[in-house]
């Protein structure tokens, strides 16, 4: 049966169980304690519901998996994004809330009456969870406390922990997704499976063997097994039954019980749990509008970046903009711009682009209202990851990429995006129809392979909520910079109406001439531990990350 996410706070009281003594010599006979609860498989199941909601999804107004995950080169949101410039005394991914709950399931598994396989299940969907929410952690502080045993308040070693290094944390990582992959059921309808674990465990892989890579400071030698990883887990995914369906209806549907390409959907449903991205994409209120550069990586249909196709008119205006491009931007920009003394029907976007990718007229328009499916693993994610791991490691030296690689991985999605087949004539470089060419807008220290791939990811993943960490982990947080990638900070090129702010060559400027964000390198590449937490360590055992120090 389908898994329904919006019920799964319901029965927080009971599935937060943590053994404390009772205070009452008689039961309640309407509540459940820890000695009485873990009886049955059904128990087990009911408690792990939780953990679902450490899949955001649709947000409402705030940070989410999509459009609101705004902190990136891909959108100018309406109120600028920078970095704080000191450490902040709280941070709520420094919560140990999930990863006590799945260290308490784990334990309690032995006792409850079931099979072994049935136990083995649910141990591989506790350290699946507890992998989601520990990768969560390394990519935003790195170093944290590994915990692998439920405490109670008298475990203050532990309590107390220092900050583990980073290559045990993500050791500790991958053998609970293993774990999982091995013992978790290949069914079960809209839960979490053999599939999806090998799914994450390809993210997980391709993010730390390039982490690894780029990296250097870290001294860790090994990203290229990270890298066969990931790719020997997409591959898998990739041989199973899932195929692409169409690329709007995946984050525009209001039902995706029956797509063929979602591994895992979060279920929204009126009056239960609802979101608001198609409200903010569809109201008064300022839209987070796509960049010039978000919309400059899309390349014309003849495959060339459009510093190279003929086929490529400019950007006079929006029909310019999207006449013989990538259908992926079709879909993801409408056909009208709208900004400030140019509105159309009311509506009003940061760069002039209206972001469209979400928006299905028969579901509820209004914000927080809106029931459309949110995907969480998917095959074109899946499909990216592995094109990635194949062309880094044949870079490396360490595999051999062929032209099959490619067209079972981004040339099916650029096949339906309407784009010509990516070809790799060997050596790194890339061509179509025959015809090798380097976009004239690569950086030197990336592949053209490696450049193309990279643009797949960026153009299929739009305002998914992959690209912050993904420039993180390449070692790219300059393109978070407006002094070195101005781009970022403009939008559609428009006439002068006497109200819109314009650069000097007609593009929107989503701020202020004088507005900066300026990326320091090293210490934004990962987010300062909270101050809070640190001053209830002992003095010394809890360490600031770099750069963050005060």
């Amino acid at each position: 049966m389908k898994l329904i996410h919006k019920l799964l706070t319901l029965s927080a009281a009971a599935l937060s169980l943590t053994g404390c003594s009772k205070y009452l010599e008689t039961e309640v006979p309407d509540q459940f304690t820890d000695d009485i609860y873990w009886t049955s498989e059904n128990n087990v199941r009911t408690y792990s519901w939780e953990f679902y909601n450490l899949f955001t999804g649709f947000g409402t107004g705030t940070t989410a998996d999509f459009y609101f995950s705004t902190f990136s080169d891909d959108q100018a949101a309406t109120g600028l994004n920078t970095y704080p410039t000191v450490a902040a005394p709280s941070n709520s991914t420094w919560d140990w809330g999930y990863i006590r709950k799945a260290n308490i399931m784990l334990n309690r598994i032995n006792i409850v009456p079931m099979s072994d396989d049935a136990k083995n299940h649910w141990r591989g969907i506790a350290r699946f969870f507890r992998a989601f929410d520990y990768f969560n952690k390394v990519r935003t502080f790195g170093d944290v406390p590994w915990i692998g045993t439920p405490l109670v308040i008298t475990d203050t070693a532990v309590i107390y922990k220092p900050r583990d290094p980073r290559k045990l944390i993500m050791d500790s990582v991958l053998a609970d997704i293993n774990f999982a992959i091995d013992n978790l059921k290949t069914d079960g309808s809209n839960t979490v499976n053999k599939n999806v674990a090998l799914a994450f465990k390809s993210r997980v892989c391709l993010f730390e063997g390039t982490y690894r890579k780029y990296h250097t400071e870290l001294g860790l030698t090994d990203a290229a097994t990270w890298l066969q990883d990931a790719k020997d887990a997409a591959e898998k995914v990739m041989a199973a039954s899932y195929k692409l369906g169409d690329y709007k209806e995946l984050y525009s549907s209001l039902d995706l019980s029956k797509n063929t390409e979602v591994l895992l959907y979060k279920i929204y449903v009126p009056g239960a749990l609802t979101h608001s991205v198609i409200g903010y994409t569809n109201s008064s209120t300022q839209m987070h509008g796509l960049t010039k550069s978000a919309v400059e990586s899309y390349v014309a249909t003849d495959g060339l970046p459009i510093g190279l196709s003929p086929l490529y008119q400019g950007d006079a205006d929006i029909k310019k903009v999207r006449a013989d491009r990538d259908k992926r931007l079709l879909a993801t920009i409408d056909t009208f711009l709208c900004y400030n003394g140019t509105l159309v029907g009311g509506l009003s976007s940061s760069s002039g682009y209206r972001p469209a990718k979400f928006l299905n007229p028969a579901a509820t328009q209004l914000a927080p209202n809106n029931e459309t499916d949110a995907p969480i693993f998917y095959l074109s994610e899946v499909l990216l990851n592995y094109a990635e791991a194949v062309a880094e490691l044949d870079q490396m030296g360490q595999y051999t990429l062929s032209q099959g690689d490619l067209d079972k991985s981004v040339n099916l999605l650029r096949a339906r995006a309407g784009v010509v087949k990516l070809e790799a004539p060997g050596g790194q470089t890339v061509a179509v129809n025959g015809t090798v060419f380097v976009d004239p807008k690569k950086e030197a220290d990336v592949t053209p392979l490696i450049w193309e791939v990279r643009r797949e990811r960026r153009v299929e993943l739009m305002m998914d909520g992959f690209r912050y960490q993904d420039l993180m982990r390449w070692k790219k947080g300059e393109y978070l910079d407006n002094a070195k990638n101005p781009d970022i900070f403009l939008g559609a090129k428009v006439p002068d109406n006497g109200k819109v702010l314009r650069n000097a060559a007609g593009y929107i400027m989503t701020y202020t001439a004088a507005t900066k964000r300026t990326f320091i390198n090293p210490k934004h590449y990962l987010t300062a531990v909270p101050t809070g937490q640190i001053a209830l360590y002992p003095a010394g055992m809890l360490t600031q990350n770099s750069g963050w120090e005060q």
